[in-house]
């Protein structure tokens, strides 16, 4: 007789809001906790379009995106305030467009600040770019570039999701014991 294991596959996107480049990243995870890059890329609108126009061409671009993939969890960046209060809001705005996206795929949705992604990633959270996507070429076994340091920066999260949730779950398993 043999007997079969189950083993469940999760799809974690990443996604790094930005009002003309939004990056995006893709990683499965097994539950034996192996994961592996899947596919990421960066979304582009024309930077001279009014704002409303790219928010709209970058929504739609990312709809097809989720539809494609089929993720189940949405991580997406936690904005915090720059000297630029103009584009904080317009980085709100991307980021609820994101949220309604996902929401509308009826993905779970979780949110990460840049600094804490990158000490989970790198042990330290004022790593530059290019060390966190040395870190995800190894780990992920994908080709990164400084063209792709957006879809790097989604892989990021994704990552760090997977991470902090494979943490919790071993904590949560130890407590029923």
């Amino acid at each position: 007789m043999k007997f079969w294991v189950s083993i469940q596959v999760m799809k974690v996107i990443g996604i790094d809001p930005g009002s003309v480049h939004l990056g995006w990243g893709i990683i499965e995870v097994d539950s034996g906790m192996k994961f592996r890059g899947v596919q990421f890329g960066v979304l582009h609108a024309k930077p001279k379009d009014p704002f409303y126009q790219r928010l709209f061409h970058i929504s739609s671009q990312l709809r097809e995106v989720l539809y494609t993939n089929k993720p189940q969890v949405a991580v997406i960046e936690r904005i915090f305030l720059g000297k630029n209060v103009d584009s904080a809001f317009k980085l709100g705005h991307i980021r609820g467009m994101c949220a309604v996206e996902c929401q509308g795929q009826g993905l779970e949705i979780q949110e990460y600040a840049a600094r804490t992604v990158k000490k989970q990633i790198t042990g330290s959270g004022n790593s530059d770019k290019l060390t966190v996507q040395n870190f995800l070429s190894q780990q992920l076994r994908v080709q990164l570039n400084s063209e792709t340091f957006d879809a790097s920066d989604a892989l990021a999260l994704a990552l760090c999701h997977v991470l902090s949730h494979s943490v919790q779950q071993r904590i949560i398993r130890m407590e029923v014991r």
